[in-house]
Formats: structure tokens, sequence, C-alpha cells
């Protein structure tokens, strides 16, 4: 089955779609405005100032295996802060965007957004990585979702403490523990038929809580008026 973060959350919010980035990715539409994800990069960066002196796990030229291996050295000689460290648990990966290690090894989960509050997607984001960990055996104390303060207003020196809002969603990503093990379970069953989608009929999900990069596919039989009208 394999699955990452972001594949993960995904297949909440659609299971065709996940099983279409899966078997049939030519289909998907690939994002022309690299604004968004260059946006991420920019504030992810700015977020690690917020934990200096750490180490960043390699993205590219690295495998998953290499990631894994680097990041369990690093803990191992006593890094206390890891950018993208990577783990994997039950075919599941996770790099975590900024992972603290306290002096008594317990770990702190740290999701950065560019967004400017803290939505439910970012909390089932969050939970799949504190699923992994601490399936892993690691301490997990905290859970926090980084986002952007849209109150700091800057003066001549940016101030990264009050750019941004650090918010404890420990407790709520604890409360959705329950549910994972359920819905792998339905994910994987979905995706051992690799010759046809599950039949997910179009609807608000397309567009909810991002536009999904599969609707010109999924929207394919619909008039051309609807397809505009869903549009506005």
């Amino acid at each position: 089955m394999y699955l990452s973060k972001s594949l993960y959350t995904r297949g909440l919010q659609c299971a065709k779609s996940l099983w279409l980035k899966k078997y049939k990715p030519e289909v998907l539409q690939v994002p022309t405005d690299r604004t968004v994800f260059e946006t991420g990069d920019m504030v992810g960066d700015l977020a690690c100032g917020l934990f200096a002196g750490g180490k960043e796990v390699p993205y590219e030229g690295t495998s998953f295996d290499e990631k894994i291996a680097l990041t369990r050295r690093w803990i191992e000689e006593g890094v206390s802060d890891i950018y993208e460290a990577s783990f994997s648990f039950q075919d599941i990966f996770v790099m975590v965007d900024i992972l603290h290690i306290n002096a008594n090894g317990s770990m702190e989960i740290n999701e950065v957004k560019s967004s400017t509050e803290v939505k439910d997607v970012y909390l089932h984001d969050a939970s799949v990585q504190y699923y992994v960990l601490s399936g892993l055996g690691l301490d997990v104390k905290r859970t926090n979702i980084i986002h952007i303060n849209n109150k700091y207003i800057r003066d001549e020196e940016l101030e990264l403490d009050k750019l941004f809002s650090i918010v404890d969603v420990s407790s709520e990503v604890k409360e959705l523990q329950r549910d994972i093990p359920s819905r792998l379970a339905n994910f994987e069953k979905m995706l051992e038929n690799t010759q046809t989608p599950p039949p997910i009929d179009i609807g608000t999900h397309c567009f909810d809580p991002y536009e999904c990069d599969a609707k010109s596919h999924c929207w394919a039989h619909i008039p051309l008026i609807a397809y505009l009208i869903s549009q506005t």
C-alpha cells in the first residue's frame, strides 16, 4: 500500500483520488502555478529559524531508507532539532517538518503551514505523523501546528516568534488516533483492486479541503455549462 502523509490526507478527501494517484497518475493535472509551493517552502524555511541550529534531512538525492537511517543516526547522536525527520511504520512514510527532541528524549512534532489558521485537514496531517512515531515506540509529548500570525506587523527586524503562532493540537491529534487503523484498512482493501477505481461520484469533496487535481478527469462526463458553474 505504502502511503505518505499527503497520500493519507488525499484518501480522506476522496478514495478515488488516492487510487488515481497510485495507479493512473497521468490523468492528474500538473499544477502550472508554482507560487503556492514556493510560498510553502519559504514559510517552512523561516519556521526552522524557530528551532535554529538543527539538521535537515535532504529531500532530493536520498532514498526513503537513507532518510530514515540518517534521522535515526542524528537522534542517537543527540541532535535536538531535525528538519524533515523521516520515519516509516506499517507502510506509512512521513517526514516531520520540524522534530524537536527534548533533553529527556521525548519528542515534539511541529507541522508548518503557510495558512493563518489551524484547519481540520492539518489535524489529520499531524495525526498520521503521531501515529507513525508512537507506533515506533517514540515518546511524543506534544504535537504543534505552526502557522502564520496575520496580526503580526513587521518592524525593521523580522521577529520569527511573532510572525508565527505555535498551536498545541496534541489532544485533537490523540482523539483522531482511534479512526486511523480502520481508515488504513479501508485504503488497503480499496487499493487491492489495481484495475478499477472505487465508484465515487463527483461532489463537494472535489473542492474541499483542496481542489482535486483529478477533477478534470472525474468531471469529463459533465456538460461544459455545469463544469463552468463549478468554477464560480
